[in-house]
Parts: structure tokens; C-alpha cells; sequence
């Protein structure tokens, strides 16, 4: 692999935003054949298959980086899952990175919702950028994190469950309000594969995984819940269980 480098539910519907768009990822242009890893743009990184074929729409993998997952292991990631099978796109700066002193405030509905939208049209752009040198199957991008961006990985995909083919969170919780900015009925077989570090040293993170798993459950989605034996959160096993989950999705819509 090469590289360079109180209710929310009626705000969110209306502050001005792309997120009513159920195809976000347009306009593009064609795919060319001379790309390899690249910066996509200043706040993303891409990589695609040992073996690129420009005629094939590929599934995407959006992973957002984090405190403990940069680019350059969100990229690594993806290609461990499958060097042949991804386009692979980081994106930087994604986090609600509130002071401390605000915590209190994270749920406050504007700003909260003005955060997410932000985050929201970065990945967009990110995608959109990410289309004018590769074949990206629009149906099929997965959107991922770990640890404190899986967190951010699961309010985007519960806020705008029709833009992506599954979510994959390792580790990762969310707060109360987005509970509010789900939207329920449409949450209703959608995929989530979340991955559990094991160990006593890690138990908080596990049963927050599987609280998390159970609110999903709840709201009719789709949940594979991977605990892994040891406490490390990201691990070959669990990306070649990822790798079996998208594949065996992918078929599952095709038959």
C-alpha cells in the first residue's frame, strides 16, 4: 500500500443543511486511472486496492480519525481488512471537542446539532472530493471509527441512516441526545458492526459497547456485536470480521 499522507427532533429538521438530500455524494466526475493513495484534500487522506480497476465501482470505507487512531492507522485499518476489496478515505477533525469545563453543555440542542451538521458536510465533502479521482460505489460506503470518533461514527450514521451501507464502531458511546436525532424509522434494518475490547482492564468500554448495542437493537437496526479476547480495541481479527460483514451484507442485498 502507498500513501501521502430537551427535544432536538424538530431542529433537526430545521436548520439549514444538505442533510435533506438522500444522494449527498454528487456531483462527481469520471474516475481516473493514474491515481494511487493521494491527500485528498487538507483534512483527508485516501487509498485504494493493490490492484485498482477504474471500471469498477468499489465499496468505501470512511474512517474517522481520532485521539488514538490518526490517518495513518485509519488507512492502515482498511487495507488490513482487505487489500484488494476498499477504497479506504480519512477524515480529520471530527470530534466534539468541547472543553472540559463545557462538557455539561454537550447536549445543549443548537450548538450540539450546529456541530454535527458541520461534521457532517465535512465527510461530504471529504466523499465528494474522494469521487473526482476514483470509482466509488455510492451505495456501499461504510462509515467507521474508534474509540472516541467511533462515538461521532455512530450520531452521523443514526442522523443520516440512508447515506450509508453500515456503520462500523470500536468502542465508542453516545450521549442522550442522540436518542432524539435518530430518526427511528429509519433506523429499522439498518447495519451496525460494533467491536468490544475484552479484558478486565477494559470492561467500562465493553459495557458501553453493549449498551449501545441494545439502544440499536431497540430502534430495529441491524446489530453484530465482535468482543474481542483481549483488550486491544482494533485488532486483524476483528477487521477480517469486519471485512466478512460487508462482503456477506453486500451479497445479501445482491440475491
Amino acid at each position: 500500500m502507498m500513501r501521502s499522507r430537551n427535544d432536538l427532533s424538530h431542529l433537526s429538521r430545521d436548520l439549514p443543511s444538505f442533510s435533506a438530500q438522500n444522494e449527498p455524494w454528487l456531483p462527481t466526475v469520471e474516475p481516473t486511472d493514474q491515481v494511487r493513495v493521494w491527500q485528498v484534500n487538507d483534512f483527508a487522506a485516501g487509498t485504494i486496492p493493490e490492484s485498482y480497476e477504474p471500471r469498477y465501482a468499489y465499496p468505501l470505507v470512511v474512517w474517522l480519525t481520532g485521539r488514538d487512531c490518526g490517518s495513518d492507522d485509519s488507512l492502515d485499518h482498511i487495507a488490513a481488512m482487505s487489500p484488494q476489496n476498499y477504497l479506504g478515505l480519512a477524515v480529520d477533525e471530527c470530534l466534539f471537542d468541547f472543553p472540559e469545563a463545557e462538557r455539561q453543555e454537550f447536549d445543549v440542542p443548537v450548538e450540539f446539532l450546529k456541530r454535527l451538521i458541520d461534521i457532517e458536510d465535512r465527510i461530504v465533502t471529504a466523499v465528494r472530493s474522494l469521487r473526482q479521482l476514483v470509482n466509488v460505489h455510492t451505495e456501499r460506503i461504510f462509515l467507521a471509527g474508534a474509540g472516541d470518533a467511533a462515538s461521532v461514527a455512530l450520531l452521523v450514521a443514526m442522523h443520516q441512516p440512508d447515506w450509508f451501507g453500515g456503520c462500523i464502531a470500536f468502542g465508542g458511546s453516545f450521549p442522550p441526545a442522540a436518542k432524539l436525532l435518530a430518526h427511528h424509522e429509519e433506523l429499522a434494518g439498518r447495519r451496525f458492526f460494533l467491536g468490544a475490547p475484552g479484558g478486565r482492564s477494559a470492561w467500562q468500554t465493553a459495557n458501553s459497547v453493549r449498551n449501545t448495542a441494545h439502544q440499536l437493537i431497540s430502534a430495529g437496526a441491524d446489530v453484530s456485536l465482535n468482543a474481542s479476547e483481549t483488550a486491544s480495541l482494533v485488532n486483524r481479527h476483528a477487521l477480517s470480521e469486519v471485512d466478512h460483514w460487508i462482503i456477506s451484507g453486500i451479497l445479501a442485498d445482491a440475491s
